[in-house]
């Protein structure tokens, strides 16, 4: 009787892939520049159709063709981008999922699910940081603009009646969240008038539910 010969497969190494791996992530979050954020409040809103991608990606059954005609129709249908993608964008998400279904077929099958969702969270890090770091520039902004209106903390905070403010503390110049739908009428005034500035950059208004 022959002896059943087994035999054991190495295992895989995902650093193997880096490089491949941040490749991806680089077009997916090339082509997330242009694409407007729905919300801060799910990855969906932040993340667009690549969250759809990688699922996509994931199971195997769907090809390069589907999966970018599905990712400009769900472009398409957010109302902020008036069905418009541009050529940039587009080029970054055909290299995108190019590039992940080639390393799909690469891989073992054991390891999809484990490499799409590496690249899922390394895109998701690299969108909130980007959205963090425009939070934080845009409320130095808004400090510096209040500092040649106002002389010293004191006199700002008797404007706002924000009794321990400062200009070190005063918060993201949102047009949106609470804080500022119970401001007095000098800080929405001062608000306003910042977010009308054509060297502010155009706020996405979701960007303010962090606050």
């Amino acid at each position: 009787m022959k002896k059943l010969i087994m035999t054991k497969e190495g295992r895989f190494d995902i650093d193997t892939i880096r490089p491949k791996i941040e490749s991806i992530v680089d077009a997916f979050d090339s082509y997330l520049n242009e694409y407007p954020v729905k919300t801060t409040k799910t990855m969906h809103g932040i993340m667009g159709p690549i969250p759809m991608i990688l699922d996509g990606a994931r199971v195997r059954k769907e090809d390069a063709k589907t999966l970018i005609g599905k990712a400009v129709r769900a472009h398409e249908m957010n109302v902020k981008t008036r069905g418009y993608i541009s050529p940039n964008a587009l080029q970054a998400l055909e290299t995108a999922i190019d590039e992940l279904l080639a390393l799909c077929k690469e891989i073992p099958v054991t390891a999809i699910s484990k490499v799409t969702e590496r690249i899922r969270y390394n895109v998701y890090y690299a969108r909130r940081k980007k959205s963090i770091e425009y939070l934080e520039r845009t409320r130095n902004q808004f400090a510096e603009f209040l500092l040649k209106r106002y002389t010293n903390d004191a006199e700002l905070a008797k404007a706002w009646n924000e009794d321990r403010l400062t200009f070190a503390t005063v918060r993201f110049p949102s047009l949106t969240n609470k804080e500022f739908t119970k401001a007095n009428n000098i800080k929405k005034h001062d608000i306003a008038e910042f977010r009308e500035l054509p060297s502010v950059e155009q706020v996405i208004d979701e960007e303010d539910e962090n606050e």
